[in-house]
């Protein structure tokens, strides 16, 4: 008799699973076909991590562009291989220490894939680092350098840029993203996210002139605006241009009267020549004088790849250092706020790690045998960048599961869970999900590109049950917020299905304050 009531309680646990399946499987059908949703590719998987059950699956195994979720590939990897502990070192060197006159004959500003010196400008120029000036790094290494006695420079200012290889975008970046923050150049020595802020605001009358700043450093550009004020309630229009290589940056269209100031991130054009532009401002404070120029050393990718290649490795004197917060710091950055330059120095880095050359070739190598290690099978995962800006990576949402848990049995799972957004809260999610029941219950990897949408983590549900999901949308028309409108329904009737309905308690919001939009999450 006991027997015959297990078997019975087992078949009603089996009959109701398969009713919460099909039950859910419906509700996703009706989600995507209500919209211009059911013109796209759609993969969705979703595992209970308790047993590794899978609980809803939608072509999982196909290959999709994962956008930002690429980033959750990049960060596990170097959780993993480098620690939460890795921490990032910038020196400045000589060839030897100053002679009695305080001479050095020339300074070397060596970069090793910091990407957190000057102000964090992605996603705001002092919410990350302080209210302190933001050249407060490199006026550090100048106050070191006179604690060293350095008094003169008799010949160059060089910036050492051969931690990395030279190869400044990713693979399948597109060249109309590159004037933007969000594609900054990547380079060894990073400075202010390689980004300035350019803020415009209304004029005080309908047909002024807006006003346009760029923040912290103003004179970088020379500024071009074109940008009028139209009349209120019209729709912003802001246009950007400038040719590669050149200072000039023009900007116009319009702005509606009476409008929030529009805010915008705009790469800067050579970040380690502009780095020691302004650290010999800081030196000429510190009253060091500079008699050479300015030079950039760096590796080209065909220097790099001749059969009797040897990294540079030079004997010299350490006269300044700076060394960066642990490696979970910035995971948190990237994954919060979907950082495209710091996950790419971040894969580079990866790369003269643990293969001894600082490419992203390198980096991806790194990134293949991590997932080979993890149980991803070949073709279930192709990596062009560290970032899924690059239209070349290509993804399965099974392979995203796989990740997502392994790394829920890792070590190293609570940093790598505290480093993804949480849904109503923070991060690129601060203003999603805010009124549903899912609020708070999901931490998880956004993911936008032009007709591409994804959403990648773990639901905490009412019983303690964590689950892990995947969804990407590729090849839709729908304009991005559109886009993510359909991957939140998705995600709450997930969430819902196994959570249940709760009833939603509306909750005082702590607003802050960021540039929109600095990145594409």
């Amino acid at each position: 008799m006991l027997l015959v009531l297990l078997r019975a309680a087992a078949l009603g646990a089996e009959v109701k699973s398969t009713s919460k399946r099909v039950t859910l499987s419906r509700e996703i059908e009706s989600i995507l076909r209500s919209s211009e949703a059911k013109r796209g590719h759609w993969g969705i998987e979703v595992v209970r991590l308790s047993d590794g059950k899978i609980l809803y699956t939608r072509n999982a195994e196909q290959l999709y562009l994962p956008a930002s979720n690429m980033k959750l590939f990049t960060t596990a990897a170097a959780l993993e291989r480098l620690g939460p502990d890795f921490r990032f070192r910038t020196t400045v060197e000589a060839e030897a220490p100053p002679d009695a006159a305080g001479r050095v004959e020339n300074l070397f500003l060596v970069g090793r894939g910091d990407p957190t010196l000057g102000y964090q400008v992605i996603p705001n120029p002092v919410q990350l680092h302080g209210e302190g000036p933001p050249d407060a790094d490199l006026q550090e290494f100048a106050r070191q350098l006179t604690e060293h006695g350095v008094r003169v420079i008799a010949g160059n200012l060089i910036v050492d840029e051969t931690y990395f290889i030279d190869e400044p975008f990713g693979r399948g970046w597109e060249e109309s993203n590159l004037q933007f923050g969000y594609a900054s150049p990547v380079t060894a020595l990073a400075f202010n996210d390689n980004a300035l802020l350019m803020r415009s605001t209304p004029g005080e009358s309908v047909g002024a002139w807006a006003q346009v700043d760029l923040q912290p450093f103003p004179d970088y550009y020379t500024l071009i605006n074109r940008i009028l004020t139209s009349a209120k309630g019209t729709r912003k229009q802001i246009h950007i241009g400038r040719k590669p290589g050149s200072r000039r940056l023009e900007v116009w269209g319009q702005i509606a009267f009476g409008a929030e100031p529009d805010e915008d991130s705009i790469a800067v054009d050579d970040p380690p020549r502009w780095a020691a532009e302004l650290f010999r401002k800081a030196l000429e404070v510190r009253g060091v004088t500079l008699k050479g120029s300015i030079e950039v050393r760096g590796i080209t990718r065909a220097e790099a790849s001749a059969p009797n290649f040897v990294p540079p490795n030079p004997s010299r004197v350490v006269l300044g250092k700076h060394l960066s917060a642990p490696l979970a710091d910035d995971i948190r950055t990237i994954n919060k706020f979907s950082h495209n330059l710091h996950v790419e120095m971040l894969l580079r880095t990866l790369g003269k790690e643990l293969k001894g050359r600082g490419s992203s070739n390198a980096g991806i190598e790194v990134l293949e045998e991590f997932v080979k290690d993890i149980g991803i099978e070949d073709n279930e995962a192709i990596f062009s960048d560290g970032s899924g800006l690059s239209r070349h990576s290509i993804i399965a949402p099974r392979a995203i599961i796989k990740l997502l848990r392994y790394m829920a049995k890792s070590p190293r799972s609570p940093v790598y869970v505290d480093s993804l957004p949480v849904a109503g809260e923070d991060g690129t999610l601060q203003d999603r999900f805010e009124r549903t029941s899912a609020r708070g219950k999901i931490h998880a990897k956004t993911g936008t590109i032009e007709h591409v949408n994804a959403l990648s983590g773990y639901m905490d549900l009412p019983s303690g049950e964590r689950l892990a999901f995947s969804i990407l949308g590729n090849e839709h028309p729908m304009r991005a917020h559109e886009g993510k409108q359909v991957v939140d329904r998705l995600a709450v009737t997930i969430y819902e299905q196994f959570g249940g309905r709760q009833k939603i308690k509306r909750r005082k919001r702590t607003v802050v304050t960021q540039p929109s939009p600095v990145g594409r999450g």
